[in-house]
């Protein structure tokens, strides 16, 4: 019987060492993981990776979907983005969809975004025919649901392709206008 106590003891006596040891081990482990310095890309405050924003209307539908990659928040509040798509469906019997490689959302237009790098736009109009659009930059204001642009802008629709320099899009009223130097190319 007193073997027994003994023995009860000693892998008691193990136990506890056992438990001191991996106590001070983890506690070791997380001090070095705490010490650690954490760095955000290229000096943003904060950063998402793939992230999706939804932008709803005071009633709570959807008017805006935005999804980017990447997305770089910097302490003056400005943000920058990489492989942006957004769809705008506010107030549009159809939706816009515009994606762009980069974009840029300033400091002093927190409500703004600028795409730009490789802009492309699609609309179907309420035919069935899909508008397409291509320029260079881009701006998009979903407070004034407008996008705007003065570079050259070529908009194609089956059987026409226009180009020209600035654009207009009333996101109210599905317009798309091109301001400046505007030719049409028609196509059997």
């Amino acid at each position: 019987m007193w073997r027994l106590a003994i023995a009860l003891v000693i892998v008691l006596g193990l136990l506890i060492g056992a438990g001191r040891w991996l106590a001070a081990h983890r506690e070791a482990s997380q001090r070095t993981a705490d010490q650690t310095p954490v760095t955000t890309p290229e000096n943003s405050d904060y950063y998402l990776k793939d992230a999706t924003i939804y932008q709803l209307t005071p009633e709570g539908r959807l008017a805006y979907r935005a999804h980017s990659v990447e997305a770089l928040h910097f302490p003056d509040d400005s943000a920058r983005l990489s492989d942006i798509d957004v769809r705008y469906v506010k107030g549009t019997p159809t939706y816009w969809h515009l994606h762009a490689n980069k974009g840029h959302v300033p400091a002093d237009q927190p409500h703004s975004l600028y795409l730009y790098d490789g802009v492309t736009g699609r609309h179907p109009r309420d035919n069935g025919a899909m508008v397409r659009l291509e320029t260079t930059h881009a701006w998009v204001y979903p407070d004034r649901n407008l996008i705007e642009s003065d570079a050259h802008v070529k908009a194609f629709e089956p059987g026409q392709t226009v180009t020209g320099d600035g654009m207009r899009v009333n996101l109210e009223t599905n317009k798309l206008n091109l301001l400046n130097n505007v030719h049409v190319t028609y196509a059997p």
